[in-house]
């Protein structure tokens, strides 16, 4: 018996490996195109060049994978690259 390949889990989900750290994880509800994952991704690596974030424009979920211990930082980074950020 054969299978079908596995489909990926949304067409929007841009992943990249994760760190051996924790990820954190936000919703982004105002986050709607490539050019503001884009400016989140920069906002994260001004922090943290060896983060690695994933986005889903579907749910409006964050994931990064970054050695920065306090997710408040990352989340304040994310906010003054003028988005709204809330726990997942």
């Amino acid at each position: 018996m054969t299978f079908p390949p596995p489909q990926p889990l949304s067409n929007n989900l841009k992943e990249h490996p994760m760190p051996k750290s924790t990820p954190i994880q936000f919703k982004v509800p105002d986050m709607d195109c490539q050019s503001c994952i884009q400016s989140i991704e920069s906002a994260v690596h001004k922090l943290d060049p060896d983060a690695h974030v994933s986005a889903d424009l579907d749910t409006k979920l964050v994931i990064i994978g970054t050695d920065i211990p306090e997710a408040h930082e990352v989340m304040e980074a994310i906010q003054s690259a003028g988005f709204e950020v809330e726990a997942a």
